[in-house]
């Protein structure tokens, strides 16, 4: 059942069950669920407190990413300046807008929007804590983490969101995978096969380990998982088969989740996706041998259009993917060699530095903010201890000027008449020059 009609249903039963000369005076009987939403949003917005108007804002996001209405969903999302503020909400409202960027996410996939789904899932799922952050489960302490409290594993159960409002994870994991996927093999392909270049644009870190990792095995069985299944269709592409890449995630069996009719347009957006990355990995991987190459070929192999065909292409070259240019009368691609200067192969090198600097500041940073509260606690009364340590020193200290103050004036005036100085100072003594002869 979808949402909407989910609404519909509650909505109706409910006012079944009231008395007809009952009525709201914020929402008519009979309203859709859209304008349901909308108006409960808009009241909340006029006469909340500033924490429920900032969930309804978030509600209202995740209602419009349910509709499949992405520009709506994500224009309120940047116009309200909720991610600039939202660390400093509590805890609660923090999952609410981790739950609205993971459904813009799937909104953006399901429309198509490879790049934007990939950029809105990338927060969440880089960090392989969705059960945390989306609230639908407790995250067992890692070897690097302290453990947590009694105290604080009770305030995180009581968290959790009922089983109604889970977000499927493994559907959620499925679509960063994918999009990962139609991102970085094009790009490991584009940067080259040194082990220098593949790190000069890394987009999904996750990713690139579980794919490292696939690589790595001496043996590699049929795929049992839905990450076998992306990263054998991953290893597919990169070889250039994107039939085999395209059964393979056909194949994944979690795509029944969004219904028949659903899936089979998801199936069918994913396999053009399919195929125009291949070409562009194509191109990316062969172009240093050729000097021309015929589109109907390329239309040919990739089972596409000669229009599609040169639509990529010309994409290609006015981005500067590719050094090239397209004829238009033999419907031929001319590549063109281009060789790097000294200056220019200097730059590239001061930049790949700059990105390792960038890369272990952001290790560093993550390193302080999973810091645990434990760790925090025992740093305040560390502070603390230290605090009432100083004090009560100091108060010694007085305690003990206040009653030796002859004693230490008396004790001044012997070692000024030792040193045949007043005022307890040492004569200095002129310093010794000597002179070579």
């Amino acid at each position: 059942m979808q949402p909407t009609s989910l609404i519909d249903s509650l909505e109706k039963v409910t006012w079944e069950r009231i008395p007809s000369n009952l009525d709201s005076t914020i929402s008519p009987r009979s309203t859709p669920a859209a304008a349901l939403v909308q108006t409960l949003c808009v009241y909340l917005y006029k006469h909340g407190q500033p924490m429920d108007r900032t969930r309804a804002m978030l509600f209202h996001i995740y209602n419009f990413a349910l509709q499949n209405q992405f520009h709506r969903a994500r224009d309120m999302l940047l116009t309200s300046h909720l991610q600039e503020t939202i660390h400093q909400a509590d805890v609660i409202t923090q999952i609410y807008h981790n739950r609205a960027m993971v459904q813009i996410g799937m909104c953006a996939f399901r429309l198509g929007m490879i790049v934007e789904a990939q950029g809105c899932l990338q927060e969440i799922c880089g960090q392989q804590r969705q059960k945390e952050l989306l609230a639908q489960g407790v995250q067992l302490a890692r070897y690097n983490q302290a453990q947590i409290t009694p105290e604080q594993e009770k305030a995180e159960r009581n968290r959790q969101l009922p089983f109604h409002m889970h977000i499927n994870l493994e559907l959620l994991e499925c679509i960063y995978l994918v999009c990962s996927m139609l991102m970085e093999i094009p790009s490991i392909a584009q940067a080259g096969t040194t082990p220098t270049d593949s790190k000069k644009r890394v987009i999904s870190k996750t990713f690139r380990r579980f794919l490292e990792y696939n690589e790595r095995q001496v043996f590699v069985g049929p795929p049992e998982n839905t990450r076998d299944h992306v990263m054998q269709a991953s290893k597919a592409l990169s070889q250039g088969d994107w039939k085999k890449a395209r059964t393979l995630i056909e194949k994944i069996k979690v795509w029944d989740l969004m219904g028949t009719q659903e899936s089979e347009r998801i199936k069918v957006m994913l396999g053009r996706k399919i195929q125009e990355e291949g070409v562009r990995t194509y191109l990316f991987t062969y172009s240093t041998f050729y000097d021309t190459l015929s589109i109907s070929s390329l239309a040919e192999m990739f089972d596409l259009s000669p229009s599609e065909i040169r639509r990529l292409v010309t994409m290609m070259i006015s981005n500067d993917e590719i050094q090239g240019q397209l004829d238009h009368a033999d419907e031929n691609l001319l590549f063109q060699r281009v060789d790097t200067t000294r200056l220019q192969s200097l730059a590239l090198a001061l930049s790949e530095k700059a990105a390792g600097l960038v890369e272990q500041n952001q290790k560093l940073m993550e390193q302080k903010l999973n810091a645990t509260n434990v760790a925090q606690g025992v740093n305040l009364d560390g502070a603390r201890r230290s605090t009432a340590k100083r004090e009560a020193k100091g108060d010694r200290g007085d305690r003990y000027g206040q009653g030796g103050a002859g004693g230490n004036k008396e004790r001044r005036q012997r070692v000024a008449a030792t040193n045949g100085t007043e005022g307890g100072e040492r004569q200095r003594r002129p310093k010794q020059v000597r002179i070579a002869v």
